[in-house]
């Protein structure tokens, strides 16, 4: 009778705790509905002031502009796409930054399970419950407002795109709490990230309204996947256009994951060999 080999029990091993960290933080997040809610309507808030702004930049039809082909609210909605995003994403940043500087993290590396993939998983699972709010909340101010819901599959397009592209932005966050190691403090690693979110990512306006050098660098970064890809989505949905996004996030999502593994070894071994 053949043995199951090492490797296939320790991998099962953490997907079943990932799993059970992944629960706990979706009912943390639901357990604390009114700070959902609040979110919600911050949520609503700093929409009605972007697209307030962004539908008299859209009226406006500039000639030799991208804007001329917009469709009439087209900046509104991708704005609130960004922000569902944006909003989401949790703050795990603080925590790693929080447990490495206190030395609350070594009494984890002693435990079976591996510390890590738990809290990411566990932030992923309050993340869910924000997306999962933050969009009923989008959804019912686009109906409110009297735009149309995104045509064909842009609806379905969004979802994806939106769901993965916040993953991604654990992952990114992820890598700026890890920078505790080195800096203690990710507030400097933390303003560095938000800024290229904001240019590279599209945050507030699409990239492909950026000039032809800049939207090439953008896109092939992963701050696009985190936060355009989706946004454009909503503009002008496609198949292959969203083909070719997920292919991008897919790919940083890996790129990503390596590298948050190969970072966390160095912290690791900084932390065995200094203290």
């Amino acid at each position: 009778m053949r043995s199951t080999p090492p490797w296939i029990t320790r991998t099962g091993f953490t997907l079943a705790a990932m799993a059970a960290a992944y629960r706990v933080g979706l009912a943390a997040a639901l357990a604390a509905w009114p700070v959902l809610l609040g979110r919600a309507i911050f949520y609503g808030v700093c929409l009605m002031v972007l697209i307030a702004f962004w539908d008299k930049v859209g009226a406006q039809r500039l000639a030799g502009t991208l804007a001329v082909r917009l469709p009439p609210g087209g900046l509104g909605v991708y704005v609130g796409v960004t922000e569902w995003i944006t909003l989401s994403v949790p703050a795990i940043q603080l925590r790693l930054e929080d447990d490495i500087r206190s030395g609350a993290l070594e009494p984890h590396l002693l435990r079976p399970k591996p510390y890590l993939t738990q809290t990411i998983a566990g932030e992923a699972g309050g993340m869910s419950a924000r997306l999962a709010m933050l969009a009923v909340a989008g959804l019912l101010l686009l109906t409110i407002s009297g735009r149309p819901w995104p045509a064909g599959f842009g609806l379905a397009y969004v979802t994806v795109l939106g769901v993965i592209g916040a993953t991604i932005g654990v992952l990114l966050y992820t890598l700026v709490g890890l920078t505790a190691f080195w800096l203690r403090r990710v507030l400097p690693a933390l303003l560095i990230m938000q800024k290229l979110m904001f240019l590279l990512g599209g945050l507030f306006a699409p990239i492909s309204f950026y000039p032809g050098w800049l939207h090439d660098i953008a896109a092939a970064s992963p701050f696009a996947a985190h936060l355009a890809f989706a946004g454009q989505a909503v503009i002008a949905p496609s198949w292959a256009a969203f083909a070719g996004a997920l292919g991008a996030q897919a790919l940083w999502f890996c790129a990503l994951c390596l590298a948050i593994a190969l970072i966390w070894r160095a912290g690791l071994a900084k932390l065995m060999r200094e203290g």
